[in-house]
């Protein structure tokens, strides 16, 4: 563990401590004559497919060599979380509080979830019994129209608007394995799980799990594929796969940001000299920037060479932009440095350990009595921000209340669509969530044999990996200054950018809504094309 003394304080000036773990420091300059203090403030996706089992008789039999001889094996692994302590120990004993902004960030100096955390089993809430809807009779209504004839063949293209489309996971799974067994590269539309941005319901038959939701067309803008309609990210099929792995093995994935131990003996060195002003408060941030150098990123739980690995490291560091002020909040928004201004009546965050982190939302559910039936509703992430005293020694007092994170978490959430529309990565983001709490609801609720076995194939394809997308191993740090002028006090602000993780199982609520009207849309099966090789259709 590294050890390093206290650096002596100036005690003719205030330097009260913030981390934003976000990780925050503020610097509160004291009543100081504003001129004074000027002239210190300075300044796609790369894809391959995996040839595998090419010698398999493709179908059931071959999708049952492969997962056989991986089921089991690596699809929960990963790396475990960093341990973070002698890294928090050095920075809350050695850095003053102009550097920390450069130090790691809002969410990777915490030993516990930062950035982005998904849990399965926190997704979604209960299932209980309540009234028939309207909504539920008009979809009922729906598929028994559709039982009366055949389902829609005749829309090949998955661009398509659809009132409802359905997938069927077993012919889903015989599709992969078949892919697979080819060395056949995933399609657009498999990748994209056929258009669908969301799952609304979630359907067990005797031997199959079919999943529906509604198409607004799909639309590819600048390398995302949108609902036109609602602007969300489709959902991904290995995004799929990979969290129905977490909860089957009730795991959690997701990815650290951390600075190196030389860097941080770099940084170290670097405070002094701000401490004994030989560097310039106005250049601390640059200069710490400039020690720190690259951040590590570790990726755990699962591989870290895929799309999904991917999307969690630039969601996190994207969100922490946007804290920052580093990328543009969407017009009327307001950022963290917003907040600090807002509340500067009250002085600046002081002696406070910040974390900012997305995390489960859980999302409500009903179910028909026989529970085969399921329909999913609400937004399933959200960001959380949380408040922890710095200690003098060093360590991590009793969580405290703060007004600027409480204003900054509740403006982010409520502004949501408006940021993930601005910003596709979010919508991504929050495809993870949504496919999660599918993964979650299945874990619980698809006991049959047929329906686990099923389960077990699709998430040992998560473990095959057939999309390979290059993820950061190292990130630049992130230093921003704030300069805050009240009066004639000066404050000046440091901030840092974090981790993520995934914990699957907290995506559903616990209790689950019985919903007699959804008994009678529990047989999609006969609304499926004939052809056996659809492993999705339209409703007519």
């Amino acid at each position: 563990m590294l050890r390093a003394s206290t650096p002596h304080r100036d005690r003719r000036t205030a330097w009260p401590l913030t981390l934003l773990s976000t990780t925050l420091i503020v610097l509160s300059a004291g009543t100081v004559d504003a001129d004074d203090l000027a002239q210190h403030v300075g300044s796609g996706e790369e894809v391959s497919a995996t040839k595998t089992a090419s010698n398999i008789t493709p179908g059931d039999y071959a999708n049952e060599v492969i997962a056989n001889s991986t089921r089991g094996e690596g699809a929960a692994g990963g790396s475990s979380m960093a341990d973070f302590d002698s890294l928090m120990q050095l920075v809350e004993t050695t850095v003053v509080p102009d550097t920390w902004e450069a130090l790691g960030g809002p969410s990777t100096m915490a030993p516990y979830p930062q950035g982005v955390y998904v849990d399965a089993n926190g997704t979604l809430r209960p299932c209980t019994t309540i009234a028939k809807s309207a909504a539920a009779d008009q979809f009922a209504a729906l598929l028994k129209r559709q039982a009366a004839g055949n389902a829609d063949t005749t829309t090949v293209d998955w661009h398509q608007a659809s009132p409802m489309r359905f997938v069927s996971l077993k012919r889903l799974n015989d599709h992969v394995a078949k892919q697979n067994c080819f060395g056949q590269q995933p399609s657009a539309e498999l990748l994209n799980l056929a258009g669908l941005s969301r799952v609304q319901y979630v359907i067990l038959s005797d031997d199959d799990i079919v999943l529906a939701g509604p198409v607004g067309g799909v639309e590819l803008i600048d390398g995302w594929y949108r609902d036109r309609a609602t602007s969300m990210n489709t959902l991904r099929s290995d995004f799929l796969l990979t969290c129905l792995s977490a909860a089957l093995h009730h795991d959690h994935f997701g990815c650290t940001i951390d600075p190196t131990p030389q860097g941080m003996q770099n940084a170290a060195a670097v405070a002094a000299s701000v401490q004994s002003k030989a560097i310039p408060v106005g250049q601390a941030a640059e200069k710490l920037q400039q020690a720190l150098g690259l951040q590590r990123v570790e990726v755990f739980g699962t591989a870290g060479d895929t799309p999904i690995g991917y999307v969690m490291v630039e969601a996190d560091r994207h969100m922490k932009q946007l804290a920052l002020g580093k990328a543009d909040m969407p017009e009327g928004v307001k950022n963290y440095l917003d907040a600090i201004d807002d509340f500067i009546a009250q002085g600046p965050p002081n002696q406070l350990l910040l974390r900012l982190w997305f995390t489960a939302e859980p999302r409500a559910i009903r179910a028909d009595t026989d529970k085969q039936v399921f329909e999913i509703a609400g937004t399933p992430i959200r960001l959380s921000g949380q408040n922890q005293r710095a200690l003098s020694d060093g360590q991590r007092g009793a969580v405290t209340g703060d007004v600027r994170t409480e204003a900054f978490v509740a403006e982010f959430n409520k502004h949501w669509s408006s940021i993930r529309s601005q910003y596709p990565i979010y919508g991504s983001l929050e495809s993870i969530y949504r496919v999660a709490s599918v993964g979650a609801l299945l874990d619980r609720f698809a006991e049959m044999p047929a329906h686990r076995t099923l389960l077990q194939s699709l998430a040992a394809e998560a473990s095959l990996s057939a999309w390979i997308m290059r993820t950061p191993r190292q990130v630049d740090s992130i230093a921003s200054y704030h300069r805050i002028k009240r009066g004639r006090q000066i404050h000046h602000v440091v901030l840092a950018s974090g981790g993520v993780s995934v914990d699957v199982m907290q995506l559903i609520r616990s209790d689950v809504i019985d919903y007699p009207a959804l008994a009678s849309i529990a047989n999609p099966g006969q609304t499926k094309p004939k052809l056996v090789q659809r492993w999705w259709w339209d409703a007519k």
